[in-house]
């Protein structure tokens, strides 16, 4: 992602340092060892695949009750058997039938049974704002109760909310936390910018205004057709901005889910969007009455976002993320001809995933009919608008409903969507089954329930990560919360910091205790290694990415019980882009697989 970026010129691994001395224990004398038989031990690491599974009726409403053995899960198209299962329905969860009416709040049924109900799971909710443009203020405000209800009426104590802003990079506006009253003050900036326009808007009138004084010069007969020049420069160029402008954004919620992946729990992330594009840039190319081929080569013409939007999906389903879309504006508040201001014949056009029922519905109007096409022979002044709503619909799409989550559109679907999240956060299985330790490959997930009509949510593919992509996600979580399981006792200091034109340099110094780290004997002594992952985050919100260095290191047999007295003294430069970045380490040993974090936060110049 941008932001601060790390370097580590400068890597030192200084001799071992005892600190004080410490008096040596007194070995008691070996005791008799008993007369039995040799034997033989060896350990093997299982490694355990988590589904959160959501499944509803025909209505939409939580279906309870179920067992591991309704369930079918199937693993790169290979049945696999839940060996763990618990049914997870909190307080407010919605009970459908009285079967389930006396059930607790978290009913377990493992694989075998358990005999003790399994913990409240802690769940982890991200919301992303893009660059929002609504000037109705009941729109927004609309919205924005919406969002503070779904965090005052689903999460509660322990639970934890962010929230972070794209502004052509992203913004942590507020880190994880449950303070309500840190909240509301965050969320007041965030609808206050949403009055503004946006710079989207402000590009949409300026291509307009070109375009039209084009035309406007090529009907002056004293100029006419032949003076050259017209909007397509500008037009590609708009168009390329937004492609970066995706990838951007894109890479924004892959660091995100990164993040997400290095914490336990049920974790979500709201993606509220002003352009989130199959096509980005599309708006661009395209006339105010364009006909089908029009649309199809201006398709042509610019960048297809389907690997952005891919790579998305792949990040979350590695980290266990569910994705939720909303476009409350639906382009009810741009520029854009409105499909309502033209007669139409066709059938409906929708997609299955979505409810367009209050799709320019907004600014407190009725819900409307279900948006339609407007046929190839008849008035065109709604094809741009449904063109381009499908653009955003089809991006929405790919990213919520491969990892579990569902997006809706506009304005009138606000509470729908967060009713929804907040129910899923309520109620949900959770299925597990054995597999394969980390690999780096994806293998596809499908889930159903037996011989039940029932609609089953849960992300389509799992990442089988590798150790090393595990620790970079805990060190960038750790930039937030502390990692619950961390088991190396290391400390980080600020021993020094350059400032320079454009970066600053933090040189850091990490203690490692010799005695938490694996130790393995050699012809001269003993050995180990251990690999040291550094990240940062900015004042501003932008997170780096994670560099990491491998570390050997052998102690001579006469200095071992000194040495495991003390620590090891690692000293690096990291450059930033500021002095008020905050960095996180990690310490992995790679013979034990145990880890330890710290974070270092230079005071503000």
């Amino acid at each position: 992602m941008t932001g601060p970026r790390i370097l580590l010129p400068c890597l030192f691994l200084s001799a071992f340092a005892v600190h004080g001395s410490p008096a040596v224990a007194q070995a008691a004398p070996p005791a008799a060892a008993p007369q039995t038989p040799p034997r033989t031990t060896a350990s093997v690491e299982l490694s355990l695949t988590n589904l959160d599974v959501v499944v509803t009726d025909a209505k939409g409403n939580p279906v309870h009750g179920l067992l591991a053995t309704d369930f079918e899960v199937l693993h790169d198209g290979r049945p696999v058997e839940v060996t763990n299962f618990s049914e997870i329905r909190l307080e407010g969860a919605a009970v459908q039938t009285p079967a389930t009416s006396a059930a607790p709040a978290v009913t377990t049924t493992p694989v075998p049974p358990a005999t003790a109900p399994a913990a409240r799971p802690r769940r982890r909710v991200v919301i992303f704002f893009d660059r929002l443009y609504l000037p109705e203020p009941g729109v927004r405000k609309a919205l924005f109760d919406s969002l503070r209800s779904l965090v005052a009426d689903t999460l509660e104590e322990g639970d934890d909310v962010m929230i972070v802003t794209w502004e052509r990079s992203v913004r942590t506006v507020l880190p994880f936390t449950d303070d309500l009253d840190a909240l509301e003050p965050a969320l007041e900036r965030i609808e206050r910018r949403c009055a503004r326009p946006s710079s989207e808007v402000g590009d949409s009138a300026l291509l307009e205004w070109e375009t039209s004084w084009f035309k406007s010069q090529a009907a002056d007969p004293r100029v006419g057709a032949g003076a050259g020049g017209g909007s397509e420069t500008t037009q590609e160029i708009m168009a390329r901005q937004a492609f970066f402008e995706m990838k951007g954004k894109t890479a924004a919620l892959r660091g995100l889910a990164a993040t997400l992946g290095g914490v336990e729990g049920r974790k979500a992330l709201v993606l509220v969007t002003n352009r989130f594009s199959r096509f980005p840039g599309l708006e661009f190319l395209i006339g105010s009455r364009p006909d089908a081929g029009e649309i199809e080569s201006a398709k042509r013409r610019v960048q297809d976002g389907r690997k952005l939007l891919e790579e998305v999906t792949q990040a979350a389903n590695a980290n266990g993320v569910t994705l939720y879309g909303l476009f409350p504006d639906a382009f009810e508040g741009s520029l854009l001809p409105s499909a309502a201001d033209s007669p139409t014949s066709s059938p409906a056009w929708e997609h299955p995933n979505f409810d367009y029922s209050n799709v320019g519905g907004g600014r407190g109007a009725p819900a409307a009919p279900a948006r339609t096409l407007p046929p190839a022979s008849g008035p065109a002044l709604g094809v741009r608008r449904d063109a381009l709503l499908q653009n955003e619909v089809e991006a929405l799409d790919v990213v919520a409903s491969a990892t579990g989550g569902v997006a809706l559109v506009g304005s009138g679907n606000v509470g729908r969507l967060v009713e929804r999240v907040s129910s899923d956060l309520q109620s949900w299985y959770s299925l597990g089954y054995p597999s394969r330790p980390g690999t780096g490959r994806t293998a596809s997930v499908s889930v159903r329930v037996k011989g039940r009509d029932l609609t089953v949510r849960a992300r389509r593919a799992i990442v089988e990560k590798s150790v090393e992509e595990q620790m970079s996600d805990r060190v960038l979580a750790h930039l937030f919360q502390p990692d619950e399981r961390s088991r190396i006792p290391i400390s980080a200091s600020l021993v020094g910091s350059t400032p320079g034109k454009g970066k600053h340099v933090l040189r850091l110094e990490v203690r490692i205790p010799i005695e938490s780290l694996a130790l393995l004997p050699t012809a001269k002594g003993v050995q180990g290694v251990f690999s040291v992952f550094v990240a940062s985050v900015a004042a501003e919100g932008d997170f780096s990415t994670v560099t990491r260095l491998n570390q050997p290191f052998e102690i001579p047999a006469k200095d071992l019980e000194t040495a495991q007295a003390g620590h090891y003294t690692y000293e690096l430069d990291v450059v930033t882009t500021g002095p008020g970045a905050r960095v996180a380490i990690g310490i992995w040993d790679e013979k034990s697989n145990e880890a330890g974090f710290a974070v270092v936060t230079p005071p503000r110049s």
